[in-house]
């Protein structure tokens, strides 16, 4: 029978239907370019992966009536060249380019009659280069059973396209009208209850993940407040901006030694900066006082769920990391843009992050880093589905950060130079921050609201001063806290 979507995936579908920003997971891979490579090569190196992911060849389908949750099923009609297509960047063909493009291909809803996610083949670098964005909703990631397609098609070794076989993949019969009506009453009558009550354990589930965490906090959440909160937010949505930038991570590495403090610590602090940085050119006043309350998912162990079934890729992937089965806790946590001492701010930041670290089923960076696969983009997607639980209007922005491996990678054969994440920006939500860590580089990507950051590009921008700042700054004190170096 088929599978019925989860509870807590209804209102992610019909996010949809608004623009895609808030319901699609992107990034952006910048590789090299192999001899021979092309569109066709690219296809089929995407379509023999997709046989570890059978989820995306799978399509939505309504129940008859509404008479049940809808389900998924086997796209019989399944045209990989319509997931997979090409596009091109203007002269010079550069990063700013890049994310004016891709600013534009986001904001593109995605089909709910077919698979729900995209691949483009983006050419026209001046270097020679080439890009692929990946476009995935977040409904098809899961982190366990299910994981986003990045993760899937990055290999630690080049693979030679002479090499790639394409399983062949035949669709399952689909149900019909019929069948779905009667499976979903004999369903409601024999446990009414049961969406209820699913919604109910999704929500127990994440409360419980993140309680331990949420209660090591002992200072109460200041209130964000005034211009410099308001930035942030928005009542209607307009087109999205994105902005990429990248700094390195030795230097990160290296103040987090020096200050006693984790890499963690110190990348929410140059964020902070380059915001602070940001309000003031826009003339906008700040008192000392003022913060921004960012939400900032964390990973955590759930527990074991080893139901005797046979291991998903997910888990086998979790498994040879040597972490337990992991979900996203959602912390919301000042960032003091107000504070004019680099060196404070940051020793506030640290203070704030140390309670959650300390509590007893967070994931560390080394353990994250060890995901297997590209984890990165599917860390940042579990982080979006938890920041989802948390009111609108609770915090003015969200920042997720999660450490790559530190080793090259490849899409096929070609090496993966750079990663840049593109976040989804939730309703209400006027500015969104994912950053992610590869081989020696912090990545980060910014998605904004045309109306309320017109100039996102600007925030990358100002991140390597604000890098300096810290590099320049004294340590401030010792807290007696390792240092995470290993992100």
């Amino acid at each position: 029978m088929a599978k019925r979507i989860e509870v807590s995936d209804v209102a992610l579908i019909g996010s949809n239907t608004a623009l895609s920003r808030s319901g699609a997971i992107c990034s952006i891979s910048v590789i090299e370019r192999p001899r021979g490579w092309d569109m066709n090569t690219l296809m089929e190196f995407v379509d023999s992966r997709l046989a570890s992911a059978p989820r995306y060849r799978q399509k939505i389908r309504s129940v008859p009536l509404m008479f049940g949750r809808s389900v998924w099923v086997d796209d019989q009609d399944f045209d990989l060249s319509f997931h997979v297509r090409r596009s091109a960047l203007p002269e010079p063909g550069g990063l700013r380019q890049l994310a004016d493009l891709v600013a534009r291909l986001i904001d593109r809803p995605l089909e709910t009659s077919r698979p729900l996610w995209e691949l483009y083949l983006i050419e026209g670098f001046a270097d020679g280069r080439i890009a692929v964005l990946s476009k995935t909703h977040q409904a098809l990631v899961d982190g366990r059973d299910f994981l986003d397609l990045t993760q899937i098609v990055l290999g630690d070794t080049p693979a030679n396209k002479d090499e790639i076989e394409v399983p062949t993949w035949t669709p399952s019969s689909s149900p019909s009208n019929g069948v779905l009506v009667v499976d979903a009453l004999t369903s409601l009558v024999a446990d009414p209850l049961d969406p209820l009550r699913r919604m109910a354990g999704g929500i127990e589930r994440a409360e419980k993940a993140a309680m331990s965490i949420v209660s090591a906090a002992t200072a109460p959440l200041r209130p964000s407040h005034g211009g410099v909160a308001e930035t942030f937010h928005t009542r209607r949505a307009t087109g999205s901006r994105v902005g990429l930038a990248s700094f390195p991570l030795a230097s990160v590495r290296g103040i987090a030694r020096r200050h006693q403090c984790t890499v963690n610590d110190v990348v929410l602090s140059v964020l902070c900066g380059a915001l602070r940085s940001w309000v003031q050119s826009w003339g906008r006043p700040l008192a000392t006082s003022d913060v921004l309350n960012v939400m900032v998912p964390l990973a955590v162990r759930a527990g074991s769920t080893d139901d005797g079934e046979e291991s998903s890729l997910g888990e086998e992937l979790l498994d040879a990391a040597g972490v337990e089965d992991t979900e996203m806790a959602s912390v919301v946590m000042p960032l003091p843009v107000g504070e004019t001492n680099p060196r404070v701010r940051l020793a506030q930041i640290a203070r704030e992050t140390a309670a959650f670290a300390s509590a007893p089923n967070a994931v560390g960076a080394q353990a994250m880093a060890g995901f297997g696969g590209f984890a990165p983009s599917t860390l940042h997607a579990l982080g979006v589905r938890a920041a989802r639980l948390v009111p609108e209007g609770s915090y003015d922005l969200i920042v997720t950060n999660a450490p790559g491996p530190q080793h090259r990678m490849y899409w096929a054969e070609g090496e993966l130079f750079e990663m840049y994440p593109v976040p989804a920006l939730l309703p209400g939500q006027g500015l969104a921050v994912a950053l992610t860590s590869y081989d020696g580089t912090v990545y980060a990507g910014f998605t904004s609201d045309r109306s309320v950051v017109p100039d996102v590009d600007e925030i990358g921008e100002l991140i390597a001063a604000s890098i300096e700042e810290l590099e320049e700054t004294e340590p401030y004190l010792a807290r007696g806290r390792r240092a995470e170096t290993n992100k």
